[in-house]
């Protein structure tokens, strides 16, 4: 819910940020997005976005790509923007969904790309069905996972932390290496990326931090997938289902 994360700005800085709302590259650039009017309501900032799709680099290019608590879905449009062949889109106020399925529609993108209106939990339980059906669903698979959970709520970043450990299989299969490394050799890592607070820490277990960096009040983790954790680690080979996740139903 990126809406929430108002008080990182000014209110001067917040109502200018409404104009500068748009595509930073790509395709659709200097195109500008319809936003979610109202107190508290704010797309992820343009030096964010920047910074993230800087260090993704060609990665985004023809990827399937996640966007978690997507807001207005800055962060996905720019994704799809840059090139990525699909982005799914998890939103779930019903306000900010409806904006991004708009701004797809505005841009012509509604093939490439669905929009969720459900909350997290409820997403990561669709997903493990999907996969607990055929273990390779290509609507439950991704090249590159982002997630910017509410700064207002420190106990969600957690939570997202434990889900993403349980369902490891929302990545393709990568080969446990760096992704720099495989990247120098043409080769693309799944990636994670989670946007957060930068007095927060976020270290899942089936994942190896790869690089983080600073944007204002945010920090922005790089993670590829740990496949040591994997394969010594049985406890977290379960599918998210039922009890599975923080002992509630998703």
């Amino acid at each position: 819910m990126r809406w929430a994360k108002v008080y990182a700005c000014s209110p001067r800085n917040f109502a200018a940020s409404y104009k500068r709302m748009r595509i930073i590259a790509g395709e659709a650039k200097g195109r500008v997005l319809r936003t979610r009017e109202g107190k508290g309501t704010r797309p992820t900032d343009s030096r964010s976005r920047e910074m993230l799709f800087n260090i993704l680099g060609p990665r985004v290019q023809d990827a399937r790509f996640l966007d978690l608590y997507a807001g207005i879905g800055s962060v996905g449009l720019e994704a799809l923007s840059r090139g990525a062949g699909f982005c799914v889109f998890v939103e779930q106020n019903a306000g900010a969904a409806q904006v991004i399925r708009d701004n797809l529609k505005i841009l012509g993108w509604q093939g490439r790309a669905q929009v969720w209106h459900t909350p997290l939990k409820s997403a990561m339980r669709r997903f493990a069905e999907m996969l607990q059906e055929n273990a390779n669903h290509p609507d439950a698979r991704f090249d590159i996972v982002f997630a910017d959970p509410p700064f207002t709520n420190p106990r969600e970043l957690q939570d997202l932390a434990v889900r993403l450990d349980n369902l490891p299989q929302l990545l393709h299969n990568g080969t446990g290496q760096k992704p720099l490394e495989n990247a120098i050799n043409g080769l693309c890592e799944p990636i994670l990326v989670v946007q957060h607070h930068r007095r927060e820490t976020f270290h899942p277990a089936r994942y190896m931090v790869w690089q983080e960096r600073r944007a204002g009040e945010s920090n922005l983790t790089f993670c590829y997938p740990n496949e040591s954790q994997t394969k010594t680690n049985p406890d977290l080979n379960i599918i998210a289902t039922g009890e599975n996740l923080l002992g509630d139903s998703i």
